[in-house]
């Protein structure tokens, strides 16, 4: 069986470069990307590839091609208590560590690529952040150039998004030394998850970075809603809004609890479950939210003004429903979650 250090991230020559380092220093083999495999045979084509290269350990550059979740998936154990097999089970590579190359000069860049997302296509910025969120280490490379108070912010902006990742700054000794564990398929640093679950401790603190718990129990007005993500919270009024991620529910769409998923510019909404009545109402609103320079607020004010009036509130589910919804449809909610979202 074969453990796995699998080399993730949006800057593939940067990836590429470290997975290589990685490898020669440990003598361990380096399997490049397989980019024809299906998720289903990764596992098995790992270890064939390793062969007899030598060793139980191997570097993987997934190259652009496998995303951290996909990684997860294809080469992560069932979890503790789960009846799910797993690749370890099965004999085969097994994921061992997941390392998210982060390049700084280029990193607020990359954090503000939303190409694809007209076509709903993942973007680079939704990439990166998934990179680091799912990470087991966290590397950060040609940060060099940067001062110490720029240092600082990206160090803890990168920790705030990950607070149980390992950081780690590009070194020719330290950043190749890594503890090999195994990762579960329900295993997620998120720090978004962090702060809605009450257990958000950040071992890198900047005055710059900040997260919080937003919570509101009326529902949003979607049309003031789409309003201020486009108008006054996507312009950056409040500050740099990096991540927010949690449960929502709109008030033109009674009984339907969603999820809500923002990376950079890029919002999406999608539904959970099927209507199951005025009670899933009370939920509201509870966003983990991770930000920069963040006027904590004045952004809780604008988000609060989209929720209903005390007016609004008393004239009832039928009446919202006739409120504006300039959102996309959602296409289906059955009984076990959506049946698809519009994009």
């Amino acid at each position: 069986m074969v453990s796995v250090v699998a080399i993730v991230g949006v800057c593939e020559p940067e990836g590429r470069r470290y997975a290589r380092r990685l490898a020669t220093a440990h003598h361990w083999p380096l399997v490049e990307a397989l980019r024809s495999v299906p998720s289903a045979r990764l596992a098995a084509s790992v270890e064939a590839a390793v062969g007899g290269r030598g060793g139980t350990v191997a570097v993987f550059d997934a190259a652009g091609r496998w995303g951290s979740a996909e990684l997860i998936g294809a080469l992560g154990s069932a979890g503790a208590g789960s009846a799910e097999g797993s690749a370890a089970d099965d004999g085969e590579a097994r994921l061992a560590q997941l390392v998210a190359v982060v390049d700084v000069a280029h990193f607020f860049d990359d954090l503000a690529d939303d190409a694809g997302a007209a076509e709903g296509a993942t973007t680079p910025t939704e990439r990166l952040v998934e990179s680091i969120e799912l990470a087991t280490t966290v590397v950060l490379v040609n940060w060099e150039p940067l001062s110490t108070p720029d240092l600082s912010m990206h160090l803890a902006l990168v920790n705030h998004l990950n607070p149980r990742a390992r950081l780690r700054v590009d070194q020719p000794a330290a950043s190749l030394d890594l503890e090999l564990g195994e990762i579960a398929r329900d295993q997620d640093g998120a720090g978004w998850m962090a702060l809605i679950n009450r257990d958000f401790a950040p071992y890198m603190t900047d005055r710059r970075v900040s997260g919080f718990v937003y919570e509101q129990v009326r529902p949003f007005h979607a049309g003031r809603l789409a309003a201020a993500l486009e108008g006054e919270i996507g312009s950056g009024r409040y500050g740099r809004l990096v991540r927010s991620a949690g449960f929502c529910t709109l008030a033109s769409r009674p009984g339907i609890l969603a999820q809500w998923h923002q990376v950079g510019g890029v919002v999406g909404l999608e539904p959970l479950a099927a209507p199951v009545g005025g009670g899933m109402l009370a939920i509201g609103q509870e966003l983990g939210v991770v930000g920069l320079d963040l006027d904590r607020e004045g952004l809780v004010g604008a988000l609060d003004a989209c929720a209903l009036t005390d007016a609004e509130l008393a004239e009832g589910p039928f009446a919202w429903m006739a409120y504006e919804d300039p959102l996309p449809a959602w296409e289906s909610v059955g009984p076990n979650g959506p049946g698809g979202v519009a994009s």
